[in-house]
């Protein structure tokens, strides 16, 4: 059975307690089955002898540094196309949203964006977000589709996500979203 030893210090949920309640174990280990499931966690001084005797290629020395559970992102729109940080620049100088709109920035920019590009590039672009996330510490990410605003180009995005989540080792959620905005071609008939 793998185990992590030597870790400076092992933050993990309270066994008993409310939400936001961090339990702390210095000098810690962890050990984990098979199947990738932790089957152990505390004091490496009071690590059973079944785990501490057990050595295995896999075993992972931590340094003494902090271990953390992985991380959730429980909302992203991960997969889009476009690029509007400098709106977020014009909001900071007190733009409104209405006025970036009206000048062809906002959601129905990135809709645009989105439409325009194809799945495959979809797919690079979100890999390289979720490469970087997970060398933040995320493990698990819900993606909402919502910039394809029709069937097609909704299914579009779910079709990434299906993609990334078989490439990628985080566990991915993919959420519908599909009524983010008016799609364009319904703007003034939204019955």
């Amino acid at each position: 059975m793998p185990a992590l030893r030597n870790i400076g210090l092992l933050a993990t949920c309270a066994a008993e307690g409310g939400q936001g309640e961090i339990h702390a174990v210095p000098e810690a280990a962890l050990a984990w089955d098979d199947d990738g499931r932790v089957t152990w966690a505390g004091p490496q001084a009071k690590m059973p002898r079944r785990l501490a005797a057990w050595k295995s290629e896999d075993d992972l020395d931590a340094g003494g540094r902090l271990v953390v559970p992985g991380l959730v992102d429980c909302h992203t729109h991960l997969a889009f196309g476009g690029w509007r940080a400098d709106e977020f620049v014009r909001r900071a100088r007190g733009e409104s949203y209405a006025d970036i709109a009206r000048a062809g920035g906002g959601i129905l920019s990135t809709v645009r964006a989105t439409r325009e590009a194809s799945e495959d590039e979809l797919v690079e672009r979100a890999a390289g977000f979720l490469e970087r996330m997970l060398a933040l510490g995320i493990t698990t990410v819900e993606a909402k589709s919502g910039y394809g605003l029709d069937l097609h180009q909704e299914i579009k995005l779910l079709r990434v996500y299906r993609r990334l989540a078989e490439r990628v080792p985080q566990a991915l959620v993919p959420t519908l979203l599909a009524a983010h905005a008016v799609p364009p071609e319904y703007a003034g008939d939204r019955e």
